[in-house]
């Protein structure tokens, strides 16, 4: 059970104020960027005034990401072909459960979600 699925009842974007402060921290978590250039991006001028809690930002970033469900890995196999080719065949996939699983994870997809076919 999620200990902190009574706080998601309220606020689907826990621990986060809304969509636009989820968003943003699924940015930066998403961009690759180190922690130092993330600080660095939260305290530009332009940021502070937009989000007053800017400083909130790295603790619950670092928290946030501990929390994410992991997304599926792809993995590839070199396919060999009776015929010559320029570059070896790659064929790339990963377990269609485990991408499901991702999206049903997902909150941006929560209030598109339909179950029914109609």
């Amino acid at each position: 059970m999620d200990p902190f699925s009574s706080f998601c009842c309220t606020n689907l974007y826990y621990p986060f104020s809304g969509l636009n402060d989820w968003e943003m921290a699924n940015f930066l978590l998403q961009s690759k960027m180190s922690m130092v250039k993330i600080d660095e991006f939260l305290s530009l001028g332009l940021v502070c005034p937009c989000h007053p809690f800017y400083s909130q930002y790295i603790p619950l970033i670092s928290w946030f990401s501990e929390l994410l469900p992991t997304v599926p890995c792809w993995d590839y196999r070199i396919i060999t072909t009776s015929y010559p080719t320029k570059s070896p065949a790659t064929l790339y996939f990963c377990d269609s459960l485990k991408c499901i699983e991702a999206l049903f994870n997902h909150p941006y997809y929560a209030d598109h979600m339909m179950y029914t076919p109609f």
